[in-house]
């Protein structure tokens, strides 16, 4: 009873918004699935459960059976599967204003981003990779990062065209 009653506060907390700074907390784990750890900065890593805090800058890594699911404060969500990990960089929301910012990295995996309140602004939400930057603006986005991949050659040319 105790732990359903502090998953409803945590949500309810995320329907009601926090002021527009750039806030520790950034939404709470919707679905945690075996193999999920997170490690806030300074702090130890730890398993990941149902309900638990996301903050600014943690790191979610994901394993061989792991998957999980981020609900943020502007109601966009994030899912990892398996082997996958991503950096919370920045997140600011402003529910007055219904705008904010979001940058994360994703060192590896296959993530999912449905967009909430955030992206649908233009240059809001982005996602450094290896090899680039993804930015979403809306619906939904599907990034896949290969484990150990190389950022390809900015100096690589384009194929000549045949004649």
């Amino acid at each position: 009873m105790r732990r359903s009653l502090g998953l409803m506060l945590a949500m309810s907390m995320i329907t009601m918004g926090i002021p527009a700074v750039a806030q520790d907390r950034v939404g709470v784990t919707a679905a945690v699935n075996l193999e999920a750890e997170g490690q806030p900065p300074n702090k130890p890593i730890e398993k990941l459960v149902l309900g638990q805090n996301v903050v600014r800058n943690e790191r979610i890594s994901t394993f061989d059976r792991g998957q999980v699911q981020l609900q943020f404060v502007d109601e966009s969500t994030l899912s990892l599967a398996p082997n996958s990990e991503i950096v919370i960089d920045e997140f600011v929301y402003d529910p007055t204003k219904q705008v904010g910012k979001m940058t994360a990295t994703v060192t590896a995996g296959l993530l999912r981003y449905v967009g909430g309140r955030i992206s649908k602004q233009n240059d809001a939400v982005n996602f450094a990779t290896p090899s680039g930057n993804v930015a979403v603006r809306g619906g939904v986005a599907l990034i896949e990062v290969k484990r150990n991949s190389a950022a390809a050659s900015p100096n690589r040319s384009a194929p000549t065209p045949p004649r």
